[in-house]
């Protein structure tokens, strides 16, 4: 019996020294370098497993493991985790030896990044098989307001609100566009004066051409986004944020319009044709 236990026992501790030199190498990247406030900011995460065994997340106590982030703002104050217990879901993912593989986090979803600020963030993974943390490359980023080109304010139908009475509820539909050197974006932004109910990134500043809109006799916006000279994208979108319609129209002899009739509201499109995908565009 003390020779097996002997040899459980060395089993266990070269089991524990083979895994203290494991290692795992990290890189961090950022689509953008500035976003709308109360925009998702999503990061994507590379980590290459370079410890000769495959790296598992489970949930038994021995595979437990997280990726989390550190940010910091310009002042250096760190960025709370809206939940200490909740982080990027890892559970279930199995990196091979000499495996790398990417994520995508939806950052803002776990970390308060609605103020406007410029903060500063790297990814770590921490995992019971490891002594160490491993951490990633600093990145930089700015969560700014951008300037409202435009805003209409609608009221909310009575179907959308049933059993309030009293004063019409509002919400409001604003262009927001937002700089990032030399390029500009289009975000719709969809609030009243206690949250906002969505952002919504629609295009890149393409020139002269600009974005036109309309609203129907139920208060949905109608969009006409130019994406290039000629391909124009439609969308119908209600005061949640919910897009009910998306098509893409192309020009013509004529351009695309959208047309209100005046008798019931109802929004029309005038001029162009419908473009054909992979055709048309891609």
């Amino acid at each position: 019996m003390k020779i097996k236990l002997k040899i459980f026992l060395s089993l266990i501790f070269a089991a524990n020294a083979f895994l203290s030199s494991a290692q795992l190498a990290m890189s961090l990247k950022m689509n953008r370098s500035n976003y709308l406030q109360y925009e998702i900011v999503y990061a994507k995460v590379n980590i290459r497993n370079n410890s000769g065994h495959a790296v598992i997340f489970g949930d038994n106590k021995r595979l437990k493991g997280r990726l989390l982030f550190k940010i910091i703002d310009r002042d250096h104050n760190p960025v709370n985790i809206f939940n200490e217990e909740q982080s990027y879901p890892m559970e279930g993912v199995i990196i091979e030896a000499g495996q790398s593989k990417e994520f995508v986090v939806p950052i803002s979803r776990f970390y308060d990044l609605k103020k406007c600020n410029t903060y500063r963030m790297y990814a770590f993974v921490e995992h019971n098989m490891f002594e160490d943390l491993y951490r990633s490359n600093d990145v930089t980023f700015e969560v700014n307001k951008g300037m409202v080109a435009w805003e209409k304010t609608v009221g909310i139908p009575e179907f959308m609100s049933p059993g309030k009475k009293g004063k019409v509820a509002k919400r409001n539909y604003k262009l927001v566009t937002l700089a990032e050197g030399s390029q500009k974006s289009n975000y719709l932004m969809i609030d009243d004066e206690k949250r906002v109910y969505s952002v919504i990134f629609l295009s890149y500043e393409l020139g002269e051409e600009r974005i036109t809109h309309e609203i129907d006799e139920i208060s949905r916006l109608h969009l006409l986004v130019p994406m290039s000279p000629k391909i124009f994208v439609y969308l119908i979108v209600d005061i949640n944020g919910k897009i009910d319609e998306e098509s893409v129209y192309k020009r013509t002899q004529s351009i695309p319009a959208l047309v209100r009739a005046p008798d019931n509201g109802k929004i029309y499109i005038t001029g162009g044709a419908k473009a054909k995908k992979d055709i048309d565009y891609k």
